[in-house]
């Protein structure tokens, strides 16, 4: 599984719960919310997971609360709960969302947070929902973003986790591009992250999906790189971003790959939910 894309923020292969909720996203949420065991078995393996993994993703996601299984028979059908669709909801409205904010005011958002030194789980959990959020560290306990209408974003991170993680959120202002340009560079590595949004051009610019099956694969790699992309773009305004920026350009990618490969995935994916 060519996983390039990613290199070098990621530590550990690809999910295959993350996985497993992409293929929710497109192919059940829209529908009865729900799939056949061998349905979800089979497209993991298309997408490279063996079948022990994709059992595992799908008892993992019961245990999160996402999915209920519901026997029929001898089958077993898994069903998004509530709040399974309220987090796919909310993954499809980010990963789909327009580009960055062109009339940015030049207000940044501050968050001031405090994790117990023995809480690893919570500090790891707080970094990956801030960083969803659009923040950067630059320092330890000191988060920033270039959207202060992320506040409530923050707000709900920090209520997600416990009364254990507090946190104080202030508005500032810096009006000098060299201090707004270091400020950038502390808090993100922005040319990292223009490389492998190249990766990403490069990638499925030239994916030529032939079969159903293939479109299916395909489609969710797509969807699963920029997934990884979007945890670690903060969605800079234009004027804090470097000349010959990618990102757009990959959004515009995604934008027409995803409609044209998903309509073609779907019939491999109607079948076997017969």
């Amino acid at each position: 599984m060519d996983d390039e894309v990613d290199r070098p923020a990621r530590t550990r292969g690809p999910s295959a719960r993350a996985y497993l909720l992409i293929l929710l996203g497109d192919y059940a949420f829209g529908q009865d919310g729900a799939a056949w065991t061998h349905t979800v078995v089979e497209a993991l393996g298309l997408v490279g997971f063996e079948e022990k993994a994709a059992r595992q993703a799908l008892t993992r996601s019961e245990s999160a609360g996402l999915l209920e299984p519901r026997r029929i028979g001898r089958r077993t059908r898994w069903h998004l709960t509530p709040a399974g669709r309220d987090s796919l909801a909310a993954a499809r409205d980010r990963l789909f969302a327009s580009g960055p904010e062109s009339d940015w005011t030049g207000e940044w958002l501050l968050l001031l947070a405090t994790v117990p030194e023995n809480q690893r789980n919570l500090r790891h959990r707080l970094r990956t929902l801030l960083g969803w959020a659009g923040f950067g560290s630059i320092g330890p306990g000191v988060w920033l973003s270039p959207h202060p209408s992320h506040a409530t974003e923050a707000r709900e991170a920090l209520a997600s986790l416990g009364d254990a993680v507090q946190g104080t959120l202030l508005h500032a202002r810096l009006d000098d591009p060299g201090e707004r340009g270091r400020l950038v560079t502390q808090a993100w590595d922005v040319d990292e992250l223009d490389r492998q949004y190249r990766a990403f051009l490069d990638r499925f610019g030239a994916a030529r999906p032939q079969t159903p099956e293939s479109a299916l694969a395909e489609l969710a790699h797509l969807l699963y790189h920029w997934r990884r992309l979007l945890l670690a773009d903060p969605g800079l305004p234009p004027t804090l971003l470097p000349p010959h920026w990618s990102g757009e350009q990959a959004r515009k990618l995604l934008l027409d790959r995803h409609p044209r490969w998903r309509a073609m995935a779907r019939t491999w994916w109607a079948e076997h939910e017969r």
